[in-house]
């Protein structure tokens, strides 16, 4: 599955934030040179930062977060064994009805993995819009969860989907 869309220089929110400080734990971990500030906005460090991690994945350096770079980075993650639960910058950071691009594409392929596992979930269009049928899937994840069940993917949804998705899944080789 392959989307257009992707984080880049002026984006702003959860998906970016969350990306920054897997960077962060990269860069801790002496796979990157750059630390980002964490604050949800894809400026010349996390530009800088992405570059590095593509040179350390060998995929090409555009400091662009597309489909590749994003599955590099959470799969990177995943092999690491890092629990995500990382805060966000601001509590406005999130998705919900009416948000597009590729955070909202990313979480739909995640719940429909762990759809596939958990037959009380279905699986939803990955299109990377959220609507009607991601909200309901969103609030059925929440309240298999025991997360607040309000159909938005803030910083705490957004860390049970991901690190749910990479309890079950087994890491692709790079």
């Amino acid at each position: 599955m392959y989307t257009r869309s992707v984080l880049k220089q002026g984006d702003i929110g959860i998906g970016v934030n969350k990306h920054q400080a897997y960077l962060n734990m990269f860069q801790q971990r002496g796979f990157i040179q750059t630390r980002n500030l964490q604050d949800g906005v894809y400026g010349p460090r996390t530009i800088q930062a992405v570059k590095e991690f593509q040179r350390y994945s060998s995929l090409p350096e555009d400091g662009v977060i597309g489909n590749a770079t994003w599955d590099a980075i959470v799969n990177k993650i995943r092999e690491l064994g890092i629990i995500t639960n990382i805060p966000v910058a601001d509590n406005n950071f999130f998705l919900s009805s009416g948000v597009t691009g590729i955070s909202v594409f990313k979480m739909q392929e995640y719940l429909n993995e762990i759809a596939a596992e958990n037959q009380c979930l279905r699986p939803v269009p990955v299109d990377g819009m959220y609507g009607p049928r991601t909200t309901t899937a969103v609030q059925m994840f929440q309240y298999l969860y025991d997360l607040n069940i309000d159909g938005v993917i803030g910083k705490a949804t957004w860390d049970a989907i991901v690190n749910e998705r990479n309890r079950i899944t087994k890491p692709t080789q790079m």
